[in-house]
C-alpha cells in the first residue's frame, strides 16, 4: 500500500520556476544555461501553461542583464489600437485620452529583457514595425520626432512555434529571421509525469507556505493518468481546488474532481461491426447524420460558453482553460455570434 506524502511544512512559498528531475527538464534547464550566456534573440514554444515565461525568466536571470528589467507582456491582450503606444511610448496629446508622456514597453525594459509573450497574435502592421525597431535598435514614440536607442534582449513565446504562422502567412519571414535566432521548445506536462510529485510539492508550498499538507494513497496516479491540457497551470488549478475542500490539509483523490484509478475501466478494442443488439446501440444508428463541419463548429460553440460561464466571462481566464490566446477567442466568439450577458 502506498504511503502519504507529506509535501510542506511551515516554509515560506518559493517564487515559481522551472522544476522536475526528468531528462526533459534537466535538457531544458541545461539549454538555459547555455542560452543564457548569449545575447541572441530567443523564440520559446511549448503549450498554454507549460512554462513558457518560467522559461524566459530563468534565461533572464542567469545571463549579463539579471540586475536588469524583466517585462512580459501579452500580445493577445493589447487592443490593436493602443498597440504602437503600448510598445514605443507615446507623448502626451499623441491621440485622445494620452494626457501625460509615457513610456513603452520597450523603454522599461531598456538594459533588460523583454517577453513577448504569444507573439504570432501581433497583426501584420506591428509586425513590420517591430522589424524596424529590431533592426536599428531605436524606437520613436507615437506623436514625438526623436528616436531613442534601446538596449534589450529580445525573448518572444508562441503555442504553434513562429514557422507555422510564416508558413500560413499571418507572421513575417523577415521578422521570423530576426526573432527566431535560437530556439527552445518547453515540454507539455504529459511528457514528463515523473516530475508530478515535484511540481505538487513545489505549487503546495506557494499555495500554502505555513500549512502541512498531505497527498493521500492514489493522489499522484489519479494526476498520472490525466492528459492535462492545460499543462501545469491546470495542475495548479486542481491542486488549489483540492487544497480549498481538504478535510485536515489531507488532499484526497476525490477533491481532485478527477476520477479515479478505480473508476476508469481498461480499454477494450472495438469490435469491427457494431452489434444491434446492444442496448441503445440501434438508437444511436437511427439518428440523423449531420455534415462534420457543422458538428465541430456546434462542439467547439459549447465548449467556448462552457469556459465562459466557468470563468464568469473573463475572456483572458476562458482564452487559458481553452489553450488558445485572447485574440483567438475573440476571433471565435465574433465567428459564432457570442455574445457576453
Amino acid at each position: 500500500m502506498s504511503k502519504p506524502h507529506t509535501l510542506a511544512a511551515g516554509k515560506h512559498a518559493a517564487p515559481p520556476q522551472l522544476c522536475g528531475d526528468s531528462a526533459s527538464m534537466q535538457a531544458l534547464r541545461a539549454q538555459i544555461s547555455r542560452i543564457a550566456r548569449c545575447a541572441a534573440p530567443v523564440a520559446i514554444r511549448g503549450e498554454s501553461g507549460s512554462g513558457k515565461e518560467l522559461a524566459a525568466r530563468a534565461i533572464h536571470a542567469q545571463g549579463a542583464r539579471a540586475g536588469g528589467p524583466f517585462i512580459a507582456v501579452n500580445c493577445g491582450a493589447i487592443p490593436e489600437a493602443l498597440m504602437e503606444a503600448e510598445f514605443f511610448g507615446c507623448r502626451a496629446g499623441a491621440y485622445t485620452g494620452a494626457l501625460h508622456e509615457r513610456q513603452g514597453l520597450f523603454q522599461a525594459a531598456d538594459g533588460g529583457s523583454l517577453l513577448l509573450d504569444e507573439v504570432d497574435d501581433l497583426p501584420l502592421a506591428m509586425q513590420v514595425k517591430l522589424l524596424r525597431v529590431l533592426q536599428e535598435r531605436r524606437v520613436c514614440k507615437l506623436g514625438g520626432s526623436r528616436d531613442e536607442a534601446v538596449d534589450v534582449r529580445m525573448l518572444c513565446a508562441s503555442q504553434q512555434g513562429l514557422a507555422r504562422g510564416v508558413a500560413a502567412g499571418t507572421f513575417r519571414q523577415d521578422l521570423y529571421y530576426r526573432l527566431n535566432v535560437i530556439e527552445l521548445a518547453v515540454p507539455p506536462l504529459r511528457e514528463r509525469l515523473g516530475d508530478l510529485e515535484v511540481l505538487c510539492r513545489t505549487i503546495l508550498l506557494r499555495l500554502a507556505p505555513r500549512q502541512a499538507v498531505i497527498l493521500a494513497p492514489g493522489v499522484l496516479a489519479v494526476l498520472a493518468r490525466h492528459g492535462f491540457p492545460g499543462n501545469v497551470r491546470e495542475l495548479e488549478n486542481l491542486l488549489e481546488r483540492a487544497l480549498a475542500f481538504a478535510d485536515g490539509g489531507v488532499i484526497v483523490p476525490d477533491g481532485l474532481g478527477l476520477p479515479s484509478p478505480a473508476a476508469v475501466l481498461p480499454l477494450k478494442p472495438a469490435p469491427l461491426a457494431p452489434q444491434l443488439s446492444q442496448p441503445g446501440m440501434a438508437a444511436r444508428l437511427e439518428a440523423p447524420v449531420v455534415p462534420l463541419a457543422q458538428y465541430l463548429c456546434q462542439a467547439e460553440r459549447e465548449m467556448i460558453v462552457l469556459a465562459l460561464r466557468q470563468s464568469r466571462y473573463h475572456r483572458a481566464r476562458a482564452a487559458q482553460q481553452l489553450g488558445i490566446s485572447v485574440r483567438q477567442l475573440r476571433y471565435k466568439m465574433q465567428k459564432l455570434n457570442l455574445q457576453e450577458p
